[in-house]
């Protein structure tokens, strides 16, 4: 994704946190900006866009840019932090290796070592370099990855680390653990009908010390985004009380699992899912803070592989109690070929509500659903365009969300 041209200057800001791994990296570049704003205006550069949590403007400006003169503007405009998130494309960028990061946050590999299970042996010289930037404090590592084990034999001499695991049920083996000057575990992972209940518990070379975060964000995946953040949280020297507490305010990343309503009228998440694993995951992760019902609302952008399509409509239909089909980004395909490939994968389509006007389809799933039932906005996230043949109009699946939800209330007053 992100780096550019960067020339090998001292940090534009005190600190600068560097993201890498293959999931994650977005939503804890977010959230840790967000938590970060309670002590300091902390910049993001990220997938989502770039700027201060809620002010972001598009990736594609900062292309345009480049990423120099992007930590540049964001010092001008008070940023005494940033949050970088670094795709393996980035990290292999001479630009990456030139900016100097003062914490690096691992976030896991799928698969394990990268050097170890075919994946470019490039990317991972590229996390290497990372954990050896020159200005490098800290390293925070997801424990629950073997690639940490690689990173922590090779950091430099006085790099300190903080070592994370999110899954309750699988404690990381001793000699990791002696590495780290921080141990943070997740104990517990509750979900709830609106958000998540951790129990966390810290331990360092003289203490051990537990806490509960309460937070309204929604999904496993969130759960180890936050544990991630409260351990750069500790490395920077945050009591863990503290840090449970302004993590509890945090917002969701835009069109990330973003949850919308959910006390006195449905929950409505919008997700940019668009793949079969990721559709999957999202419903998946949905049905466990136990819904009613759930309402799914997702179409299949044009011109990309029709062979997921069918797919796609088999998982929909297995995962949800009411599927509503419409367009996503149809581009230069007939949108009503698109609906025809995703209702060949179903079993029985005939239940199934066909509204290709997406803005109708959201508009239809909301006012079907009650309070306690969820509806799940599947495939455009935080887009704001709609591409239909030669037309782009502006389009976003978050403020047909507000609106269809005011016009929920509405009609039961």
């Amino acid at each position: 994704m992100m780096v550019d041209r960067v020339a090998s200057t001292p940090n534009l800001c005190s600190e600068t946190f560097g993201i890498a791994g293959a999931r994650g990296k977005t939503s804890i570049a977010h959230v840790l900006a967000q938590v970060l704003a309670v002590e300091m205006p902390c910049g993001l550069v990220a997938t989502v866009g770039y700027g201060f949590p809620g002010d972001l403007k598009t990736t594609r400006d900062l292309f345009a840019r480049g990423l120099q003169a992007v930590l540049e503007g964001l010092r001008l405009r008070g940023a005494r932090a940033v949050a970088v998130e670094l795709s393996f494309d980035a990290l292999a960028h001479s630009g990456a290796q030139d900016v100097r990061f003062t914490h690096a946050l691992f976030t896991g590999i799928d698969g394990g070592d990268p050097s170890e299970t075919g994946t470019s042996s490039d990317r991972a010289e590229a996390l290497l370099r990372l954990f050896g930037s020159p200005d490098l404090r800290w390293a925070i590592l997801n424990l629950s990855d073997p690639f940490s084990t690689t990173i922590l034999k090779a950091l430099p001499a006085g790099v300190a680390v903080a070592g994370f695991v999110a899954d309750p049920s699988a404690p990381p083996g001793d000699e990791v653990l002696r590495a780290c000057d921080i141990r943070l575990q997740a104990r517990e992972i509750v979900p709830m009908p609106r958000g998540l209940r951790l129990r966390v518990a810290c331990e360092t070379r003289d203490a051990v010390t537990e806490a509960d975060l309460v937070v309204g964000l929604i999904g496993a995946f969130n759960a180890t985004n936050l544990v991630a953040v409260l351990a750069t949280q500790l490395a920077r020297g945050v009591p863990l009380e503290r840090a449970v507490r302004e993590s509890s305010r945090i917002q969701g990343v835009p069109g990330r699992m973003e949850c919308f309503g959910g006390e006195q009228t449905p929950l409505v998440v919008v997700d940019e899912a668009r793949t079969p694993g990721a559709l999957e995951t999202a419903l998946v992760s949905l049905r466990r803070h136990g819904p009613r019902r759930i309402f799914t609302v997702f179409g299949c952008a044009g011109e990309r592989d029709p062979g997921m399509r069918p797919v796609m409509g088999a998982i929909a239909e297995r995962q949800s109690d009411v599927l509503i089909l419409a367009d996503d980004n149809p581009r230069g395909e007939c949108g009503d070929t698109i609906i025809a490939n995703i209702l060949a994968g179903l079993v029985d389509p005939s239940p199934v509500r066909v509204r290709r006007q997406r803005g109708l389809a959201i508009r239809t799933a909301i006012a079907l659903a009650g309070i306690g039932d969820a509806v799940l906005i599947a495939g455009k996230g935080h887009e704001t365009i709609q591409e239909m043949g030669e037309l782009k109009v502006r389009f976003s699946d978050r403020a047909q969300v507000v609106e269809a939800l005011r016009e929920w209330k509405e009609g039961r007053h």
